[in-house]
């Protein structure tokens, strides 16, 4: 049983990875966009109380994720997970259920490819919106860095590559 976390600024390839491996692996994803996206659809939070919305997607993915580890299933997570407290709370479940912990985190290191890949991905999910560079910017001035193993992707590199690190790393 495994609790596998996608990490990483948004725009870096997270969900397409996570959907990838989910699909090979048949494991769930729940991700945060789609969790948040339900909530503003359903006006259970107003768009205007961001930080809000931000705390009750990451409890939303918590009680998803525990769930799937009571029933001795494993989970995958796709989102930026920017804070020490998102990660210690997941960390912490994965201990309690006796689940594999592995974090993802994606990046990708050429600054204009990822400014472009953020412009142009449309990514379908009913009732949210696409995130403009500054959300980005925005992002990186909070994310905290990962100082414990993971393996790191960089979008730069060929999906299929990727996508076996993944699975090799995953086993």
């Amino acid at each position: 049983m495994k609790l596998i976390v996608f990490s990483g600024l948004p725009g870096t390839g997270k969900s397409a990875l996570a959907e990838a491996v989910g699909r090979e692996l048949g494991i769930p994803v729940f991700a945060k966009d789609w969790l948040e996206a339900v909530l503003l659809r359903s006006k259970l939070v107003p768009a205007e109380t961001e930080k809000q919305l931000g705390s009750i997607g990451y409890d939303l993915l918590t009680v998803l994720a525990e769930r799937q580890l009571i029933l001795g299933q494993s989970v995958i997570l796709d989102s930026v997970a920017s804070t020490e407290s998102i990660r210690n709370t997941w960390r912490e479940l994965a201990k309690k259920y006796h689940a594999d912990w592995r974090v993802i985190e994606c990046i990708c290191s050429d600054v204009s490819v990822h400014r472009e890949r953020l412009e142009q991905r449309q990514r379908g999910i009913p009732g949210w919106h696409e995130l403009k560079w500054s959300d980005v910017e925005f992002v990186r001035s909070y994310y905290a860095p990962w100082d414990e193993e993971r393996l790191i992707i960089d979008s730069i590199d060929p999906v299929e590559q990727n996508i076996l690190n993944i699975l090799k790393y995953c086993q």
